[in-house]
């Protein structure tokens, strides 16, 4: 059933929980068309993407919370007393499934037993790691419940890995290998790896998703999105053939079966992306707010990453029901539908609406 990864969650909430996973698509759509047409609040929140830490132990070129960029911010963990009740909260809100994130979760000391109180809340706990750390942790986070992995893994070209992500391509290969562990010793995990589309990968792209089809592990495509100018020309895809026909290649790969885990509707917009600068395809209504909170590692509740959105409020004296079903939130649904944002091609955002419009 691979469409994307929030179709995944579907399955993997299947395997967990004895859900019938199409049925659930179903109704989530039937039910979010539901609220948009008839101008209601959305009582159940779906998808709680959950910044635990902004600490890191890589040095992703491109990302805030990278180890150069340590002094540029100051390091935090939630609380664990904070995440437990805010899983709480959000199972009460019908969460289907959270997103376990950072920074790189797994330097907590508690995540084991993040990943147990979200299992025992019947939501299912989406680990986004770099998996530097997996090899030591796998067995101890699969015992817990964990059968959703996914992985920030740009190239199996060892220069352009440690390029990108700034840390020892052999010591990310281990952390791919025990995750295949993971799914030969526990049924029912899926494991993927989400990797930043740059001009340094784009050629080497469609060996990434061979290697990782071989093995049974899903590509989830992540555009590079330039805020800075002067950055633009460095990594960015600016050749309109390159990117045209890498778009084309991943489409056929995707009809012929090879494990890409991103929808025909986000690979469809890559081109225009990239080259016209586009951020959101023609006719697009996100439809995020209707699904969707992130909080970030300062405890903030966010309605989205996009900044020109601020805080709905703060875990430390807001609770997620009173902010989901808020007027501040309410305002922020009817501006993501009519696109009143800056735009943005991310995985998180993206993906929900292909899944809910049926563009998988």
């Amino acid at each position: 059933m691979l469409g994307n990864l929030f179709s995944t969650v579907y399955e993997v909430q299947s395997g967990m929980y004895g859900n019938d996973a199409q049925a659930e698509i179903t109704q989530l759509r039937r039910d979010v068309q539901s609220e948009i047409d008839d101008k209601k609040k959305p009582e159940s929140l779906r998808y709680l993407l959950f910044k635990m830490t902004n600490r890191c132990n890589s040095d992703c070129e491109y990302c805030s919370h990278a180890i150069s960029n340590a002094s540029n911010e100051v390091k935090l963990d939630i609380p664990t007393e904070v995440v437990l009740r805010t899983i709480e909260q959000a199972s009460e809100l019908g969460c289907t499934a959270m997103a376990i994130n950072g920074g790189e979760p797994l330097l907590r000391n508690d995540i084991v037993d993040i990943v147990k109180k979200t299992v025992a809340s019947k939501i299912v706990p989406v680990l986004m790691t770099n998996g530097l750390l997996l090899p030591q942790m796998w067995r101890s986070l699969g015992d817990a419940g964990l059968r959703y992995v996914i992985i920030s893994f740009d190239s199996v070209d060892p220069a352009i890995y440690e390029l990108q992500r700034g840390a020892k391509f052999e010591q990310a290969m281990r952390g791919i290998e025990s995750a295949m562990q993971m799914m030969e010793e526990y049924p029912g995990t899926h494991v993927h790896v989400s990797a930043v589309l740059t001009k340094d990968n784009q050629d080497d792209f469609l060996h990434t998703v061979e290697f990782m089809t071989e093995r049974g592990i899903a590509v989830q495509i992540s555009p590079y999105h330039h805020y800075d100018s002067r950055t633009f020309d460095n990594i960015s895809i600016r050749d309109r053939e390159a990117i045209e026909s890498l778009s084309s290649k991943l489409l056929e790969m995707k009809k012929a079966g090879a494990l890409i885990a991103s929808s025909t509707g986000f690979i469809e917009h890559l081109p225009n992306f990239f080259i016209k600068g586009q951020r959101l395809p023609n006719d697009y209504r996100c439809k995020i707010g209707f699904t969707n909170l992130f909080i970030d590692a300062s405890m903030n509740v966010r309605p989205c990453w996009d900044w020109c959105f601020q805080p709905l409020g703060n875990l430390e004296t807001d609770s997620l029901e009173e902010l989901w079903h808020g007027e501040m939130m309410e305002r922020y649904r009817m501006d993501m539908l009519a696109n009143r944002c800056e735009g943005c091609w991310y995985m998180c955002t993206g993906e929900v609406t292909m899944l809910l419009d049926n563009m998988l």
